[in-house]
């Protein structure tokens, strides 16, 4: 469970009335969290309503749980349970073959007066939904004491470029997380999955205590990210009240509240590994460049019938570097242009293996034109990606750091 809000003890039904537009928009975000294939409650949507006239939809699953409030909706206090998938496409059903102009507007009244079976009413149709049992529901999200707020544009934009470094094997769960910390006027984000680590940095209004380190679910947390739309992110931590609790930490922005809760375990080490990174050799490019030639040669890979994984090689010489394909077969026929860099060889050529997704990848989150390509004396061991650009005293670049394919 992500939260503990107390239930009424009778269940009494909510009813409200919701311009179409904005009950959609709210299903979908609740519905970040819900999973059809689940038992209730983790495929279901709750709708409080207050005496205040707010309406509440809620989704929950073990690890967060996510509120939307709509002001000013409710028409008489109360609360029901539906499934979040089936309202979401009723809604659709009911406005079938009409354009979306005029449907945006439409109002579209919930009934919970009857719990057990709750009505959903726009334009001249009225169709019964099958109410689940609201008891074992955690209930919409509580607050937290705030312990930093952000933008939320550069939020979403930090938690964007650290997510293709996290980590999908579910085995190893730390690593499917989101690393977050917090020092004053600063909050760091970074994730690894063991072959990158990827850490950004954005001005933070710091109010808790620093050094706060979180451990978040990533996959939730972007896809929460992309439904905001307010202009700041006000972040909270709330520690677990007893044994049958947990941490969690809240993220509110506008009239959205999702509650995470904290992933157990240990983060790997990342800022003793950044810390012992010896560059040798460096390369200054175009991003947009270098990153078109690795798609190239990522689409070559794909192409090619002998290959089996998509390795590619990125060589640095006096002149500039190049990108090519890694081939099991003749890979010495290949040959690739020499693209424009300022490196610091001298003499001869270094080379590194990459796998080539992982390098688009790489070059796609860049936030800058300008890439500083920094490689260590053993080839095999990372290499580090940075834009020079948005290096600035108060705050640290953008830092990719990759792992090299040992191929000798």
């Amino acid at each position: 469970m992500t939260v503990t809000t107390p239930q009424p003890t009778a269940v009494t039904g909510a009813t409200a009335v919701v311009p179409y537009r904005d009950l959609l928009a709210a299903l979908a975000t609740v519905g970040a969290v819900l999973d059809r294939k689940s038992r209730p409650p983790w495929n279901a949507t709750l709708i409080t309503a207050d005496p205040d006239g707010e309406l509440t939809l809620t989704g929950a699953s073990p690890d967060a749980t996510i509120s939307v409030r709509l002001p000013g909706a409710a028409q008489f206090a109360g609360w029901f349970l539906v499934d979040g998938w089936a309202l979401t496409q009723m809604c659709k059903a009911l406005v079938r073959g009409e354009h979306r102009r005029d449907t945006d507007e439409l109002p579209v009244q919930l009934d919970g007066s009857f719990p057990p079976a709750p009505t959903i009413t726009i334009g001249d149709y009225t169709v019964p939904l099958t109410g689940l049992p609201p008891e074992e529901h955690p209930g919409p999200c509580l607050s937290a004491p705030t312990i930093a707020t952000v933008d939320r544009a550069a939020l979403r934009a930090a938690v964007g470029r650290v997510l293709p470094a996290v980590g999908r094997d579910d085995t190893l769960r730390v690593l499917t997380g989101m690393y977050m910390s917090f020092a004053p006027g600063l909050a760091t984000v970074a994730a690894t999955d063991r072959y990158r680590l990827v850490v950004d940095a954005l001005p933070a209004t710091v109010t808790g205590p620093a050094g706060e380190d979180l451990l978040l679910p990533a996959k939730i947390l972007a896809a929460c990210a992309e439904t905001w739309t307010g202009s700041s992110v006000t972040i909270g931590q709330r520690r677990a009240a007893s044994v049958h609790d947990v941490d969690r930490v809240t993220f509110t922005c506008g009239q959205t509240t999702v509650s995470m809760v904290e992933t157990g375990g240990s983060y790997p080490p990342w800022r003793r590994l950044l810390g012992s990174f010896a560059p040798q050799h460096t390369a200054v490019f175009d991003r947009a460049t270098v990153a078109a030639h690795v798609a190239r040669v990522l689409a070559i890979l794909t192409a090619h019938p002998t290959t089996s994984r998509p390795t590619m090689t990125l060589t640095l010489t006096p002149d500039g570097l190049r990108v090519a394909p890694l081939l099991p077969e003749h890979g010495a026929r290949v040959s690739a242009p020499t693209l424009p860099a300022k490196t610091s060889i001298t003499d001869g050529t270094v080379r590194w293996a990459f796998n080539a997704a992982y390098l688009r990848d790489a070059l796609a989150a860049i936030p800058g034109d300008t890439v500083l390509f920094s490689g260590q004396a053993d080839v095999a061991k990372p290499v580090l990606l940075t834009t020079p650009e948005h290096q600035t005293a108060s705050a640290p670049p953008y830092r990719h750091l990759l792992m090299p394919i040992r191929i000798d």
